[in-house]
């Protein structure tokens, strides 16, 4: 693991941390296919920033890069358009199927626990913000980049969509919303102890523990697929067609 400082150059980023990386380009003062051999310390010199302010925000994101342990071996020989196809079975139908589930469950264990054990409420709210927000991210990622994706494997013309006619406009959304799921797993973890049952759990908040845990494990393997593979890999594909056509 590099030391971060000024002296950082992107690449180091790159080869690195996903989540470092998409918190530099959610600045705006480094965009994909810039040079990867620039600091941090002459990106934020040239726009008048103190690079301290990036250095503190690339820090903050690094912690929530995903360990070396996620196993997305089941990507392995599969193209642009089969990862998407896995994407969507693997972890969009079980998002659909799990979350309301879980919602359910939560509301009862409220109910039946709530007066003798704060956090729950907090993690209700939180939990209902993260179902909220993991739905429209759905749509979102099906509607336009999942869209984009097949328009390339199959004949390499992308439909515009409410993002534009480039895959990197909806990446970069998911990219942040990516960012701002991390957060909230984080917290999600804090407040269940890592899920965690206590002493006087009863069989319904046992299960909703249990699905939970699952829920995580799924959403940071759905992540990292996506961050690791689908993104990198849809950006080079369409860089690629662009390059072909302008040398016909």
């Amino acid at each position: 693991m590099f030391e971060l400082s000024s002296d950082t150059r992107v690449a180091e980023i790159q080869a690195e941390s996903p989540a470092m990386l998409a918190a530099l380009t959610s600045t705006g003062i480094y965009n994909d296919g810039d040079d990867a051999e620039v600091t941090i310390g002459n990106l934020c010199w040239d726009v008048g920033l103190n690079p301290l302010i990036i250095l503190n925000m690339l820090a903050d994101a690094r912690k929530l890069d995903v360990p070396d342990t996620v196993d997305i071996s089941d990507l392995e020989g599969l193209s642009l358009a089969e990862v998407v196809s896995n994407i969507e079975t693997r972890h969009h139908a079980y998002l659909r199927k799990v979350l309301p589930e879980i919602s359910q469950l939560l509301t009862r264990v409220v109910s039946a626990h709530g007066a003798n054990d704060e956090r729950l409420q907090e993690i209700d709210s939180l939990f209902t913000k993260m179902a909220g927000d993991l739905e429209g991210h759905l749509l979102h990622e099906e509607e336009s980049l999942f869209s984009m994706i097949r328009d390339l494997a199959d004949d390499g013309v992308v439909t515009p969509t409410r993002c534009g006619e480039t895959v990197a406009g909806p990446i970069l959304c998911m990219e942040n919303d990516h960012n701002d799921m991390r957060r909230e797993l984080a917290q999600l973890r804090e407040l269940t102890s890592n899920y965690a049952a206590p002493d006087y759990a009863c069989p319904t908040y046992r299960r909703m523990l249990e699905l939970l845990t699952e829920f995580d494990d799924n959403t940071v393997i759905h992540m990292h697929k996506e961050d690791t593979v689908l993104f990198p890999g849809a950006k080079k594909a369409q860089a690629q067609l662009r390059e072909s056509a302008g040398q016909l």
